[in-house]
């Protein structure tokens, strides 16, 4: 049997002894007392399984008996897409995020929660605007750039282009444009409303002017033969309003025409002088009453062509002594015959950059669609109306980012000032309603409208007139018209389109009894300027 010389008991008394010599010299306390820092420890410990005990048992009481939350945020979207708003203290369904702040009066944005979450709160009947935008993120370009395109089936010819073969399209920005060429002081397109083949227009510079059909002196002085005159290009009538317009060009009619000129020895009023210059080329001028004026070759022609006769000057020196007069306006007339030009693309092109004053518009053509390759795909193709009012077939800009604008004049200098839109990236325009104060000034603000849309700290983009109406109208916005209960949606009354067999839309006769345009907006919508 061995011989053990100590037991485990002894073992450990002997290490408590050595602890007790330890602490009496540390601490100089022999009895044996133990660390002041356990009761600490063992303090922190049970704190620490204490609040992991609550924490379980929160958890478990959530899962079983969830409680509404008295803080949770005014615009909540559940994780299966439904979205709702907090209004009187029960949550309503809305179908869009613009019905959804406006109701709240505030930008908030939507918190995600779960269904189980959303379930104990009080349910509320569907508010908001029907059809209201989804998608609220402006865009803040520096520059206002806005373009209406048409652009044809090339494999229809000229003389017989339908409006079902034109494409017209918004196209809203620069970053998904490509720019064609302009057409400048040479070139000119020569084109027919596809609502007025009657009708012949000239578009030169950044204008168009009529060209009477019966005018044969002002068509022979452009070079306009009845070949080309057949050839004419059928555009939509959204670009050619977009458009501005120039008077007719015809050969004016000057007072005391066929008179003696007393300045102007032997020449009428309304003669044409040609005078030779030294490089070779001719210059022009029109005989009247008490001088002459330089006029252009085209306008020159057509005096001649309708009668007045026609000097070839051997002594330039004779009609640089005569005296200058405005006899008339020879700027809206091209300078020279025009080269025609039959590109398929056709764009009238806005621009404004912020703080000027004043608008630049231009017109360019192109072979092809004047679009990018990302352009392309995000084209928007838009429901056809039923065709009582000009509305675009296409729109393009940048996806998930609309505008938030101002619909002002067309001209370069207008100085309107009209009804604030937002320009959605789905091709539709909402007009943004303003606020009658409450006090007795009866004063009415935009401010609270805009500021729930989450727009207050942004400068509207200026968008001309001719752009905004070839969207889609929308509802109007405004809190009065989002605190309603949404109710039962009636369709609008549209006249379907007869398919064709190159399977595009054709245009439908309105009902007899349609008054209005069914998919017009509001009676506060965008005014024209």
């Amino acid at each position: 049997m061995p011989w053990y010389l100590t037991t485990k008991r002894g073992r450990k008394g002997y290490i408590r002894e050595l602890l007790r010599l330890d602490e009496a010299l540390s601490r100089h306390d022999p009895r044996g007392l133990g660390s002041p820092q356990t009761r600490i420890r063992s303090g922190e410990g049970f704190g620490y399984v204490l609040g992991i005990l609550l924490v379980l048992v929160a958890f478990l009481v959530g899962l079983l008996s969830p409680k509404p939350d008295s803080s949770l945020s005014e615009i909540v979207i559940t994780r299966e897409g439904g979205l709702f708003v907090q209004f009187n203290g029960a949550m309503h369904p809305v179908s869009n995020l613009a019905s959804a702040r406006l109701i709240v009066g505030k930008a908030a944005d939507a918190k995600v929660i779960s269904a189980s979450t959303l379930s104990s709160m009080p349910a509320g009947e569907p508010m908001g605007i029907p059809n209201g935008p989804q998608t609220l993120v402006p865009r803040t370009d520096d520059d206002a750039v806005w373009s209406v395109c048409d652009w044809r089936d090339t494999a229809v010819p000229l003389s017989l282009v339908k409006a079902g073969d034109i494409t017209t399209a918004v196209i809203a920005g620069t970053d998904l444009l490509d720019r064609g060429t302009d057409l400048g002081d040479s070139r000119a397109i020569l084109v027919k409303s596809a609502n007025d083949r009657d009708k012949l227009w000239l578009i030169y510079r950044d204008t168009r002017a009529e060209i009477g059909r019966d005018d044969y002196a002002a068509q022979a002085a452009l070079g306009l033969t009845p070949a080309v005159i057949d050839a004419a290009i059928t555009v939509s009538s959204s670009l050619l309003t977009a458009i501005g317009t120039s008077p007719v060009l015809t050969a004016p009619k000057l007072a005391d025409q066929g008179t003696p000129s007393t300045k102007v020895t032997g020449s009428n009023v309304g003669d044409v002088l040609t005078v030779t210059t030294t490089s070779g080329g001719r210059t022009f001028y029109l005989v009247g009453k008490t001088g002459v004026q330089q006029v252009s070759p085209v306008l020159a022609q057509m005096m001649v062509n309708t009668g007045s006769a026609q000097r070839l000057v051997d002594d330039p020196a004779s009609v640089q002594a005569q005296p200058r007069v405005k006899l008339v306006d020879d700027g809206r007339f091209p300078s020279s015959v025009p080269t025609l030009v039959t590109d398929s693309a056709i764009c009238w092109n806005w621009a404004k950059t912020r703080g000027d004053l004043v608008a630049r518009a231009s017109i360019f053509t192109k072979p092809r669609m004047p679009l990018t390759q990302s352009g392309r795909t995000a084209a928007v193709t838009l429901v056809p109306n039923n065709g009582s009012t000009d509305q675009a077939t296409a729109t393009v800009t940048r996806p998930g980012a609309g505008f938030y604008a101002r619909v002002v004049g067309n001209g370069d200098d207008s100085v309107a000032q009209e009804q604030l839109v937002w320009v959605d990236p789905t091709g539709w325009r909402y007009p943004i309603d303003a606020v009658v104060s409450s006090n007795s000034s009866g004063g009415v603000s935009f401010d609270p409208t805009v500021k729930a849309l989450g727009f207050d700290s942004l400068t509207p983009t200026p968008i001309p007139w001719a752009v905004a109406r070839l969207y889609t109208p929308g509802p109007s916005l405004s809190i009065k018209n989002a605190q309603v209960k949404t109710g039962s949606i009636v369709a609008e009354r549209q006249t379907p389109f007869a398919p064709t067999n190159q399977g595009r839309p054709a245009q439908a006769t309105p009902p007899a009894d349609a008054s209005a345009d069914p998919s017009a907006a509001p009676s506060s919508g965008a005014p024209k300027p």
